[in-house]
């Protein structure tokens, strides 16, 4: 019984070992593949990230409740996002973008452009909390950042 079991034993590590190295083979070749993508997908979820903090911001500056239901929904989306741009670069890199070269010289241009889409949609959730705490949003701060600047570039030259 006992060499029964030590054999068994054996060819369990055996098994072990190999699954092992095939999963970190599989993980290393679909990273490989989706390394073109890779600032693409950080862009993604960085947006979706800072979406987040400027959510809670305003709850928080709102007094509102902040629920576990709401922030699981981050995972699901970023889940979401990040397969719709994987999704578009498949169909980009074996369908599309040879179409799309003798056009533009873009490369991976819709994945690219679903990328920019959704990036813009956590942007502008962002501009709407801003205004909801602040009252006023994004474009009108970089406005008035930008009069400033000018203004104090008046002042220096008017000095020199």
């Amino acid at each position: 019984m006992g060499t029964v079991y030590t054999c068994m034993l054996e060819q369990w590590k055996i098994l072990a070992l190999a699954l092992k190295s095939s999963a970190s083979r599989i993980i290393m070749i679909v990273g490989a593949f989706l390394a073109p993508i890779g600032g693409i997908l950080l862009t993604v979820g960085l947006s979706i990230f800072a979406d987040t903090v400027v959510g809670i911001w305003k709850a928080k500056k709102l007094k509102e409740k902040i629920t576990s239901r709401k922030l699981s929904q981050i995972i699901s989306k970023m889940l979401l996002y990040q397969a719709t741009v994987i999704l578009f670069y498949l169909i980009d890199f074996y369908i599309l973008n040879a179409i799309i070269m003798t056009f533009f010289t873009v490369p991976l241009m819709l994945t690219k452009v679903i990328a920019l889409t959704l990036a813009s949609i956590e942007i502008y959730s962002i501009d709407e909390n801003i205004k909801a705490v602040k009252g006023t949003g994004l474009w009108a701060a970089f406005k008035r950042l930008t009069s400033r600047a000018k203004d104090i570039k008046k002042d220096v030259n008017d000095i020199i």
